[in-house]
């Protein structure tokens, strides 16, 4: 759950809501995060979209009022992804499920601002809660989430 304004550090990355041509790139950011990190929830081998499906997907997300997939951009490369899926039914269409991933490369800031942007696209959108798993020893990424100001609820 947020509460309050993020922490942002400071980067020089361009952060913007993705869009059609980003399927490609996207696709291959998600595939080298599966590479790069065991806290993602797909191992190398299982990720099996094609890049029409990831247009798609970014295609129905931008159409739904209270889902997004904002990506991070310093110097024309992707480097980073936040996504929020809203529900679509009356009952669950207020809280969102992130999503971040961030390229090893790119570490230092890229997440928070991430966050930020991620957070800034919440107020108008609709939504009053996002709500995001963790694994308890991914102690990096449970720094940027209380930065970010989510609670932890449970274990």
């Amino acid at each position: 759950m947020v509460e309050g304004e993020p922490t942002v550090a400071s980067v020089d990355v361009r952060i913007r809501p993705a869009v059609h041509a980003d399927a490609a790139p996207l696709l291959d950011l998600k595939r080298l995060l599966d590479q790069e990190s065991r806290f993602m929830l797909l191992e190398p081998d299982e990720r099996t979209a094609s890049v029409e499906e990831v247009a798609s997907e970014l295609h129905a997300m931008s159409a739904a009022p209270n889902c997004t997939v904002l990506v991070a951009e310093p110097a024309g490369k992707l480097v980073g992804y936040v996504e929020a899926n809203g529900g679509r039914f009356r009952r669950n269409r207020v809280p969102a499920e992130v999503v971040i991933g961030v390229a090893a490369a790119a570490s230092g800031g890229v997440g928070s601002a991430l966050m930020a942007g991620l957070v800034r696209w919440t107020g108008g959108a609709g939504l009053r809660r996002l709500e995001l798993t963790v694994m308890t020893h991914n102690r990096r990424a449970r720094r940027l989430y209380k930065g970010a100001g989510f609670v932890e609820e449970g274990r």
